[in-house]
């Protein structure tokens, strides 16, 4: 199983606002602080409010443990499969948590506390809404109204429903749908954009394997990057790389942009510092 360290992460969760914070990314088990709740046949993690999802967060990002372990402690208990568990399971992993590979949804994002946060579904509850992240859109629906996104999709792949990214619309009044840009930009010289993966070489055999990545989902944004280093293995005429655990101490240093829903100007603000981690993939 993959462990990967983050460099920086910002994160904001209010929902309907673009507005962002700069945390280090770190990991935490205790969750006593944050209300869990089942919602038909999948658990998931429930908040009373957009400050307790915040406070869930932040306890994480202080802490010193791995967000993979979290995530498999709160599935072997029975709380929830986070999709961070689900990612790193392999096939017949899946089948004995009777998890159907074609079902599980697509979140393109190398942000571990952001898989952490939502179940096999793709979806967390925040207050009365259900949002479910799945391929292009962030569906926000009322419990009990979720065909409502499979009558979305139909119309949507029959070309009855035209969205540019970046779009928000109401399919009806229990669902609202927003069509995220959070996608792989066009490659430029001498430039990393966000979802791209970036090589730095020690030597022959050992290298750092690093992405960076933002994005906007609507009740969450985050800004990051996510990092491990490999070692070269050899067998015979075959070769492969192989995580391995080091001392890391990493600096950043960045300018971000932060832009609100609700017609305030838009900042650019910078955050610069360090990160370590011990014996960490």
């Amino acid at each position: 199983m993959k462990k990967m360290f983050f460099l920086i992460m910002i994160a904001i969760m209010v929902i309907g606002c673009k507005d962002e914070e700069i945390i280090v990314q770190t990991d935490e088990l205790d969750a006593t602080n944050s209300t869990l709740s089942k919602t038909r046949e999948v658990g998931m993690l429930k908040f009373n409010s957009a400050k307790e999802l915040q406070s869930f967060v932040a306890e994480r990002v202080s802490s010193k443990l791995d967000l993979l372990e979290e995530a498999r402690t709160f599935s072997e208990r029975g709380v929830y499969n986070p999709l961070l568990f689900v990612y790193n399971l392999e096939a017949e992993e899946a089948k004995e948590y009777g998890i159907k590979e074609k079902a599980v949804p697509t979140v393109a994002s190398d942000d571990d506390m952001l898989l952490l946060l939502l179940n096999e579904n793709g979806e967390i509850q925040i207050e009365d809404k259900i949002f479910r992240i799945d391929g292009d859109f962030v569906y926000s629906y009322q419990e009990g109204s979720g065909d409502d996104i499979d009558a979305f999709t139909e119309k949507y792949n029959a070309g009855g429903i035209q969205m540019k990214r970046g779009e928000s619309i109401e399919f009806s009044k229990a669902l609202t749908v927003y069509k995220h840009d959070n996608v792989v930009k066009e490659e430029r010289e001498n430039f990393v954009e966000r979802n791209q993966t970036a090589f730095n070489f020690f030597d022959g055999n050992h290298r750092m394997k690093s992405r960076q990545f933002h994005g906007y989902w609507v009740f969450y944004s985050s800004i990051g990057a996510k990092t491990l280093v490999e070692r070269r293995k050899r067998f015979l005429w075959v070769t492969w790389w192989k995580n391995i655990r080091v001392n890391n101490r990493l600096q950043f240093e960045l300018t971000y942009r932060v832009t609100s829903t609700f017609g305030f100007p838009t900042l650019f603000l910078n955050a610069s510092g360090n990160s370590g981690c011990t014996n960490c993939n």
